[in-house]
């Protein structure tokens, strides 16, 4: 058939391209194109890349409608625009030029006829890629983007009128004019990979169409269809990776954009949190992406996070009140069940730990305590099949806690009090911990045993009376012709390590952990 017939020529442009394309062609490409020429007239990859780009664009096209040749033809041209030289040639051909000037569903009719939104971020992705390849992409930044401004200028529109109230084919219309230019948005943020292409992006976003989306997050909170899609692009609006958000030192951006993202967060959150069941699709979905968001956006570096406070700006605070709450109000079964979800609740708690430790501290206890409770949950997961990365998250988490009761920092007495408060509730609360850590390493075959090792040495200089409670009970549950073995053992856990957490120390404390390992492995099998 002729779909058959598509995807194998898909089939072969694609390994065509690995062998005779971008940085890793075959050496004897030479000869090939020398044959190509006498055969077809195809001298050289340029003649050979203009081929496979315009058959490409032709399938976008003619097979709309045609979920995996959509999708293998916008692989082989998002591989096309991976590899710096080939995404160079990329960016000269005609073709494609004539793309980055029209590329809306009028001329691409697989953006709203495909049956996989995602496929419009791959392909925006792929374009800004291939615009942006050079300072001249910048120039054409803005006409790259006019097809966009149309649409959310009929969203704007849209949103300031009254018309948007209650149900009907206006409201429907902006829903699906509003999903899809999310999407394609998306597309162009990962496209920006580097601080002049995030800069042009953001300048051009804000303050013109961002404030939007919060009334967006108002009026569709409860149709996924739109806030996953939404949430998803501020997700990815706050991510600084490879350190593409540096806003210069006099600009407020940083805070600026901060300042929408906890906006839309607690527009989401607060009627998200009552007013929706208790499935994944329609509540712990939205919730996982809020913990990614925030998580992205407190660990970016580029927000001085202590000027809200200083000045009584509500948006940090408010942020993490509502995300809080949004994740105690998923019970841990639930969590632990959903990979996506959990992937974003347990980095949260290892940034809070680390630098809002004086939040978490002044909490209400059994808030503390639930938090506390499910770290307890991650730390068990340290075998696979399980996700490692969740359990040195937790580790890791613990860690900042543990050091931060430990040094007792003198400005914050407050959240020494509250963190103390906390522990005579239940006196228990790290001693449990301690000992889970202690029989994780020595009876499981955890290949994270450093992360592991990270909270301990601290744990048992704030808790040597469990400690020595935990060492007596270990050895009194090994066989009794290893007792003594499991007491010198525990000796040695302990030999020239000091009552201080500093690096040389901890790494002391680690080497003598993985020798306790060997041992207490060792004599307990034979």
């Amino acid at each position: 058939t002729l779909e058959r017939l598509e995807l194998s020529l898909l089939y072969f442009f694609q390994y065509f391209r690995k062998a005779y394309i971008g940085e890793q062609a075959n050496v004897s490409s030479t000869n090939l194109y020398q044959r190509l020429n006498d055969r077809v007239g195809l001298s050289d990859n340029v003649t050979v890349m203009n081929v496979i780009v315009n058959k490409t664009m032709q399938n976008l096209k003619v097979w709309c409608r045609h979920e995996e040749i959509v999708d293998k033809s916008l692989l082989l041209f998002h591989e096309l625009a991976s590899g710096y030289s080939s995404s160079k040639t990329l960016s000269k051909l005609e073709v494609v030029v004539f793309a980055l000037h029209h590329h809306g569903p009028a001329q691409l009719p697989f953006l709203t006829q495909s049956g996989n939104p995602r496929h419009r971020t791959t392909f925006y992705t792929t374009l800004t890629r291939i615009l942006l390849m050079d300072d001249n992409g910048l120039m054409e930044f803005d006409n790259f983007m006019a097809p966009f401004v149309l649409v959310l200028q009929h969203l704007h529109t849209f949103f300031v009128s009254q018309a948007n109230t209650g149900p009907g084919p206006q409201r429907e219309e902006a829903k699906g004019l509003l999903t899809g230019v999310l999407r394609d948005l998306r597309g162009v943020c990962i496209g920006t990979a580097n601080r002049r292409a995030f800069v042009a992006f953001f300048d051009w976003l804000y303050p013109d169409y961002l404030p939007m989306l919060v009334t967006a997050a108002e009026l569709w909170w409860n149709d996924s269809s739109v806030t996953t899609p939404l949430l998803k692009f501020v997700a990815e609006l706050v991510h600084n990776k490879c350190q593409r958000i540096a806003f210069e030192c006099s600009s407020p951006n940083g805070i600026l954009l901060f300042r929408e993202a906890s906006k839309i967060l607690v527009a989401y959150g607060q009627r998200i949190l009552t007013g929706a069941p208790p499935t994944y699709k329609d509540k712990y979905k939205g919730i996982g992406i809020c913990l990614t968001l925030l998580s992205r956006a407190l660990s970016g570096g580029y927000v001085n996070f202590g000027v809200f406070s200083l000045y009584g700006d509500a948006a940090l605070s408010s942020a993490l009140d509502m995300v809080l709450q949004l994740s105690l109000c998923i019970p841990v079964v639930e969590l632990m069940a959903y990979p996506k979800v959990m992937r974003g609740y347990f980095p949260l708690q290892e940034i809070l730990c680390h630098n809002h430790t004086a939040y978490l501290c002044m909490l209400d206890t059994p808030v503390f305590y639930q938090i506390i409770s499910n770290i307890q949950h991650g730390l068990k997961w340290v075998n696979p099949p399980h996700d490692i990365s969740v359990s040195s998250d937790c580790a890791s988490a613990l860690y900042h806690l543990v050091e931060f009761r430990f040094r007792a920092p003198k400005k914050e007495v407050l959240a020494l009090q509250g963190l103390q408060k906390h522990l005579q509730a239940h006196p228990d609360m790290f001693a449990s911990l301690l000992a889970l850590l202690l029989e994780a390493v020595v009876y499981d075959d955890c290949p994270n045993q450093w992360a592991l090792s990270r909270p301990m040495l601290g744990l048992i200089l704030t808790n040597e009376e469990a400690y020595e409670v935990i060492k007596g009970q270990m050895c009194d549950g090994a066989p009794p012709d290893r007792k003594s073995q499991m007491s010198a053992a525990f000796d040695k856990l302990m030999c020239g390590v000091q009552v201080n957490l500093e690096s040389r120390n901890r790494d002391k404390f680690t080497q003598n952990l993985t020798a306790f390992r060997t041992d207490v492995k060792q004599f307990l099998s034979n």
